[in-house]
């Protein structure tokens, strides 16, 4: 299994040529104030390479994690056992998913990018580090389960908490990281009895929308929101709106003309005051 030097040398190099391209990006067009078109592009590219970046920083420090926990586990009681190992396949569920929320987003970012009219040649180069970076991560995560699977073969007790694990998430985690979300026009919404018609005088004092007291979850796409990390519209940013209550600087909308990027930055935070998201999309 590769050192910890190794990793952080190989994230610093990605790290490097990505804040290196963040200032070139950012300093596109300095003499126009207002805000473009391109300009949207570039801050919306920008957006989904922090956050590709932010997941690989969370993965070697789940990393550290797990190489901590594993450090001598023989010699511990069995009661502590059967934590760590809930602990360390808690980290490997988490370093699954934020690779494959990774990939989706340079998968993303890619093809934006390419079938844009305002395509930034300069970012085909920090695309190329991220997914070798992605890519070491990935192997390096899997060296990692192999390095737990031995001990579980040595630890009877830790194998059997491995064993039970699955089960355990399933039963005991499910709905703790079970959110739902939809999104539609105005109108589909209220025929689905997600929205509610308003009247003019709410509208008079500014309310554009109103959830319904009650509707249907089972019209919902149901999540993990330990692996949903990012939704994708094909759909402009200025035709989003996120109706239901979530707490501010836990997200951010990103986008252009032609799609949007709803990157959620913390989880926990996000789905605090509601475990479901509506978003109308305005025609």
């Amino acid at each position: 299994m590769d050192s910890m030097a190794v990793r952080d040398s190989r994230l610093r190099v990605a790290g490097v040529v990505f804040f290196a391209v963040l200032f070139l990006l950012s300093s596109c067009n300095p003499e126009k104030q207002t805000q473009d078109p391109r300009q949207e592009h570039v801050e919306s590219m920008m957006a989904i390479l922090a956050q590709v970046q932010k997941n690989l920083g969370r993965i070697q420090q789940k990393e550290a994690v797990v190489e901590r926990l594993s450090s001598g586990i023989e010699g511990k009681e069995t009661k502590n056992v059967d934590q760590i190992g809930k602990d360390i396949m808690a980290s490997i569920h988490f370093m699954d998913s934020s690779l494959v929320s990774s990939k989706n987003l340079i998968r993303k970012l890619e093809e934006e990018n390419h079938s844009s009219s305002y395509r930034v040649e300069s970012l085909d180069r920090v695309v190329s580090e991220m997914k070798i970076a992605i890519n070491t991560k990935d192997r390096e995560v899997g060296a990692l389960k192999g390095h737990v699977q031995k001990l579980n073969n040595q630890v009877s007790s830790l194998m059997a908490t491995v064993d039970v694990l699955d089960e355990f998430i399933q039963d005991q985690e499910g709905q703790l990281y079970t959110a739902y979300y939809i999104s539609g026009t105005f109108n589909q919404l209220v025929a689905k009895g997600i929205l509610v018609q308003i009247n003019p005088l709410e509208k008079l004092f500014g309310s554009g929308y109103r959830l319904a007291p009650d509707f249907n979850v089972n019209l919902f796409k149901k999540i993990d929101i330990t692996e949903t990390r990012d939704l994708f519209f094909d759909k402009p940013l200025k035709s989003l709106k996120i109706i239901t209550p979530h707490t501010l600087g836990s997200y951010e909308l990103a986008g252009g003309k032609t799609s949007s990027l709803l990157l959620i930055r913390n989880e926990s935070a996000f789905w605090q005051k509601s475990r479901c998201l509506v978003i109308v999309i305005d025609d």
